[in-house]
């Protein structure tokens, strides 16, 4: 890939979620590409460009200062794994939650099956209790 971006999942959590540069995700995904673990336990696999970008929408205007950090990437033939940190603070509605405006930190971590230099489908396992315990324990920031 590049010094900045050795892997694909290095970019993406660098491109889409960091600079927030949505135009990105059209490059990475597939029409027909899967993100499990995103709308919870038992939730449905969030499908395609479109279903994604809103999602991508609404977490960023939850945590409109949102980072992730990546720290460990494997790649074993057409798949990748990762192991990274997101942190934010939520200023934004986020399902049925008002804004806390509590910095919240969490893990999370994935494998991803590519083809063609594309995920096509991505199984997630996010640290989602660690987020709303943040919100629902932490101190807001000052307004």
């Amino acid at each position: 890939m590049s010094d900045r971006h050795p892997t694909l999942l290095h970019r993406w959590f660098d491109e889409v979620w960091n600079q927030n540069l949505t135009d990105k995700i059209d490059e990475m995904m597939y029409e027909t590409t899967l993100h499990n673990g995103l709308t919870g336990p038992g939730g449905p696999p969030v499908s395609g460009i479109a279903n994604f970008k809103e999602f991508h929408k609404s977490f960023r205007e939850a945590f409109p200062d949102i980072q992730v950090t990546v720290h460990d990437v494997i790649t074993e033939g057409d798949k990748m794994a990762c192991r990274y940190t997101v942190t934010g603070t939520q200023r934004g509605p986020l399902s049925e939650l008002e804004p806390s405006h509590v910095k919240v930190e969490f893990t999370g971590g994935g494998i991803c099956k590519l083809e063609g230099g594309k995920f096509v489908e991505v199984w997630n396992q996010i640290d989602f209790s660690k987020m709303l315990y943040d919100i629902q324990t932490g101190t807001p920031e000052p307004q």
